[in-house]
């Protein structure tokens, strides 16, 4: 697993915002690898932390939000989403067993746990 470190974040469009029904606009993070330019809609929040990386065609993106107490994992496989777990307070340790880990072993222990 790689980790990708230059990404952009954007909040979407206006008119891809009204075609999903959405009142307010999701983040988008936008990166380049060697297999081209990739743009997924997110479901983070503004204040999170994003931990973002790539494995066998699929992207992983970790959202962490420590002041909030939650932890979300979110698998992109080219331009769709293919799951996503979201864990919030006490499920945290319980989940992850830890609250201090690296984000590769936080996405390592979700996998696991979604597969």
């Amino acid at each position: 697993m790689r980790r990708i470190y230059s990404h952009t974040f954007a909040k979407e469009s206006q008119e891809d915002m009204f075609a999903a029904g959405r009142f307010n606009p999701c983040m988008e993070i936008t990166f380049q690898d060697r297999n081209g330019k990739h743009t997924h809609k997110l479901s983070s929040g503004t204040g999170d932390v994003i931990h973002v990386y790539r494995e066998a065609g699929e992207t992983f993106v970790l959202s962490v939000n420590d002041p909030l107490g939650y932890v979300g994992l979110e698998v992109f496989d080219g331009r769709y989403r293919v799951t996503e777990v979201f864990l919030q307070g006490d499920q945290v340790k319980e989940v992850l067993g830890r609250d201090d880990l690296a984000p590769f072993t936080i996405i390592r222990r979700l996998l696991n746990r979604i597969a």
